[in-house]
């Protein structure tokens, strides 16, 4: 549980730089970032009270990640420069939406986390890291080091936590089986949790590089 309100924090930690250095942050595709954390902290702090009080949450869960993947999909889209990568990140948030649909009514349900759709999305955000990647490394896109975009910093968080993400919700099934479900599930949560401490802090970073940014220019 105690990673759990460092999780928290971290996300709230977040949010606050982002709004206190929004002057530079605003002029950057990062001013996104603001209403989403608060969508998120709003949405997380739901989620516990629901589950403190034995109410099932999956549904807001289900919506909200599903919200979360159609951003960051926006946000490549934001920043490819390629046209193609630009139409493949387009028709994702569109396609993928209806793909959960389709899998919460015919397949999963509303009482289980979509793991099949979840999965899905988790490998295009994967996909669409590389794709980024690559194109920062072209010649005719090299602006500046790297590490100085911001969006380097939230890409790379993106890569770690949904690489995580995969490897560790195509091993789920296994942790939960009759002889691990105590154990698995520990060892899920505690995971999971790292990974999106790991994710928010890159966030945090890409929000003061903007502002790094700011001074430079």
């Amino acid at each position: 549980m105690l990673s759990y309100y460092i999780y928290l924090l971290v996300i709230t930690s977040s949010m606050l730089v982002c709004l206190i250095l929004y002057k530079s942050v605003k002029k950057t595709a990062l001013k996104y970032f603001l209403p989403f954390l608060v969508l998120t902290i709003i949405v997380e702090l739901s989620g516990l009270w629901m589950n403190q009080h034995g109410i099932k949450n999956y549904l807001l869960f289900n919506v909200f990640t599903t919200v979360e993947f159609v951003f960051y999909s926006f946000l490549f889209f934001k920043h490819y420069r390629k046209n193609e990568n630009k139409l493949l990140s387009l028709l994702f948030m569109p396609l993928y939406t209806l793909a959960v649909i389709i899998n919460l009514i015919y397949f999963q349900g509303i009482e289980r986390f979509h793991t099949y759709t979840f999965l899905l999305g988790s490998f295009f955000i994967v996909v669409f890291c590389c794709l980024f990647f690559y194109e920062s490394v072209l010649p005719e896109y090299i602006e500046s080091t790297l590490t100085k975009e911001p969006f380097f910093w939230v890409c790379t968080g993106l890569l770690l936590f949904y690489l995580g993400s995969v490897i560790i919700n195509a091993l789920f099934e296994y942790l939960r089986t009759f002889d691990m479900q105590f154990e698995g599930k520990k060892i899920y949560s505690t995971i999971n949790q790292i990974l999106n401490i790991l994710l928010y802090t890159a966030f945090l970073i890409s929000f003061i590089v903007c502002r790094n940014n700011n001074k430079t220019y």
